[in-house]
């Protein structure tokens, strides 16, 4: 090979890959994933939307932030309004302060007389994982089932 045609064959290949320079540096990138069919930069759109993702977070933050402010300002404003009783007992020489709607006392125990079990019960019917007994006015009607021998009793 003489040197004009090698140099004329290296000017060549210089103008081919200065032309397909663009087409390979867009293919690589489509591969990549950083960008799209139409040849839009996807890393615009996605700093967009994680901007847009961070603004949203921040919002729901100060959203959330503002709910606990007023919800603890109401709870403040229910424990003011609450009745206490205050008890001293003898013994222990420990004064106690009872809620008067939930009948515990500062350290979340109940009083003596005060029935745990109907306690217990109170919360369950509350709750909806029980449901009350109705009562049946008037007397008592005796349940016949398959069991009982009624029809020899008649």
């Amino acid at each position: 090979m003489t040197a004009r045609s090698k140099g004329r064959r290296d000017q060549n290949n210089r103008i081919r890959r200065a032309k397909n320079k663009q087409k390979e540096l867009k293919k690589l990138k489509k591969t990549l994933g950083l960008i799209d069919e139409d040849g839009k930069d996807l890393m615009e759109k996605v700093k967009e939307i994680t901007e847009q993702q961070k603004r949203q977070e921040e919002e729901e933050k100060i959203k959330e932030e503002a709910m606990q402010d007023i919800i603890k300002q109401e709870t403040q404003e229910l424990r003011d309004t609450e009745d206490y009783i205050e008890i001293k007992h003898e013994k222990s020489n420990v004064t106690h302060r009872y809620n008067a709607r939930t009948k515990r006392d500062q350290f979340g125990q109940y009083p003596v007389w005060y029935n745990a079990k109907k306690e217990r019960r109170k919360q369950m019917i509350k709750e909806g994982k029980i449901k009350k007994k109705r009562r049946i006015p008037g007397r008592k009607m005796h349940f016949i089932d398959e069991t009982s021998n009624w029809k020899n009793i008649a």
